[in-house]
């Protein structure tokens, strides 16, 4: 068959030399049969006088690279550069330029050389990127797994480090201010000392007014109590003095029943406060040294690394201490907005113990969740002792609306503006958070 093609274009050439056709025709060929045309003018048979370096037709290669026929812009064939400028099938002779329709290319077969060639590369490639990346994601998760275990284990420490790191972030610009006149040890205790003494005097001041207070609330809630008494007495509930009579007896049967269930709970509470007031201590110990050597800690880190690591992990501390200081004072801010909005809220209501409230208030604010409802059940239960349902429940609408506000509007826009994080991921984290980790998970 390849005997058969090369006389065709032959014939086809015959008599006409270098005729531009005779290319042309060869040139179709070629695109026709491109494995016929390797064949025959780049693989000759042997004894055959065609010149492997002749271009169809009997034109001549030249031994530079030159372009070999393709496609125009205009989708037709284009013959292959010419030396010589004054061929009239030259790309250089802008008269003339020869051009056949393109033939269609053959499509490749599949399993072809170049699939043999590429395709096994390239699957070894990918191949070898998802090794390395389930490589590091199995050598990260593994890591997390081992800090999860030592944390638990070591969670009596990491606690109070963790509240001294706050308490620190706090304290630290009136503990830079103070060094500036003062030795660092004295400055740090100067600093401590007085932040307790500020949270003494606060309660200094709370104390009086809460014995006033509760001398008032006293004689308000007889009357209310009476009422409470009658409300329960009549419909729906018909409650009469037998009913509450048994109510009681079987309230005491069941408090017999369960006695050794309430020691436990009371034991296991006071072990809790005992464990709280150690966590405590451990607080301020490591909130003086924090205050004492904090800036200490980076470069004595640093003689156990290299300059690259050093400035890596100081500029990542750097960060962390500045988005830490800067979730304590939103924090702080949100709790002195909550404060000051019920606590106006209970002086306008003329509720006893509005101060002492609003303390709570501010104070709780800083345990996520459980603080704002421990607070705002106790101020809906002074007003209902004072004033009764209708102002114990226009309390609680107050509460709600105020921790709502802050809860979704206040609290994300202030921790997002000042950490630089939208406030929707801050609802989202404390959310997971609280759910996974309860109440240290949100706060933290």
């Amino acid at each position: 068959m390849v005997a058969a093609v090369r006389f065709a274009v032959t014939h086809a050439a015959e008599g006409e030399g270098r005729d531009v056709e005779a290319c042309g025709a060869e040139f179709h060929v070629a695109h026709a049969f491109p494995l016929l045309a390797s064949e025959v003018f780049l693989h000759p048979s042997p004894g055959s006088s065609v010149d492997p370096r002749e271009e169809p037709g009997g034109c001549k290669r030249p031994a530079t690279r030159r372009r070999r026929p393709g496609l125009g812009q205009d989708g037709c064939v284009t013959p292959a550069d010419s030396d010589n400028p004054a061929d009239p099938t030259s790309v250089r002779s802008r008269s003339r330029r020869w051009r056949l329709p393109a033939a269609p290319a053959p499509a490749e077969p599949h399993g072809s050389s170049v699939a043999r060639r590429f395709r096994p590369h390239a699957f070894a490639e990918g191949l070898k990127a998802s090794a390395a990346w389930t490589a590091r994601s199995i050598i990260v998760l593994a890591g997390l797994v081992i800090l999860w275990y030592i944390t638990g284990a070591l969670w009596s420490i990491v606690l109070p480090t963790l509240f001294a790191l706050l308490l620190a972030s706090v304290l630290w610009p009136v503990n830079r201010f103070l060094r500036k006149g003062l030795p660092k040890v004295l400055a740090a205790l100067v600093t401590l000392f007085g932040f307790l003494g500020l949270v003494g005097g606060i309660g200094a001041l709370t104390v009086p007014s809460i014995a006033g207070g509760v001398a008032d609330l006293s004689t308000l809630a007889r009357d209310n109590v009476a009422d409470l008494a009658d409300f329960v007495a009549g419909p729906p509930l018909n409650l009469d003095g037998a009913n509450l009579d048994g109510i009681v007896d079987t309230g005491l049967s069941q408090l017999q029943a369960n006695v050794g269930n309430i020691v436990t709970g009371i034991t296991t509470g006071l072990s809790e406060l005992t464990s709280g007031t150690v966590v405590v201590l451990l607080a301020l110990v490591f909130t003086f040294f924090f205050l004492k050597d904090g800036d200490r800690f980076l470069p004595w880190a640093g003689r156990w690394t290299n300059s690259a690591a050093y400035a890596h992990a100081a500029s990542i501390a750097g960060g962390a201490w500045k988005t830490l200081s800067s979730y304590i004072f939103a924090q702080a801010t949100v709790a002195l907005v909550d404060a000051v909005f019920i606590g106006l809220g209970l002086v306008l209501l003329d509720i006893p113990l509005a101060v002492p409230l609003a303390v709570l208030v501010f104070f709780s604010a800083f345990i996520p969740v459980v603080g704002a409802i421990v607070s705002g059940l106790v101020a809906t239960l002074v007003a209902f002792l004072a004033y009764g349902w209708v102002t114990a429940l226009i309390v609680l609408g107050l509460v709600v609306l105020v921790q709502q506000l802050e809860s979704n509007f206040i609290q994300p826009l202030l921790v997002g503006r000042t950490l630089e994080i939208h406030p929707a991921v801050v609802l989202a984290s404390v959310t997971a958070g609280g759910t996974i980790f309860g109440i240290i998970g949100a706060f933290l």
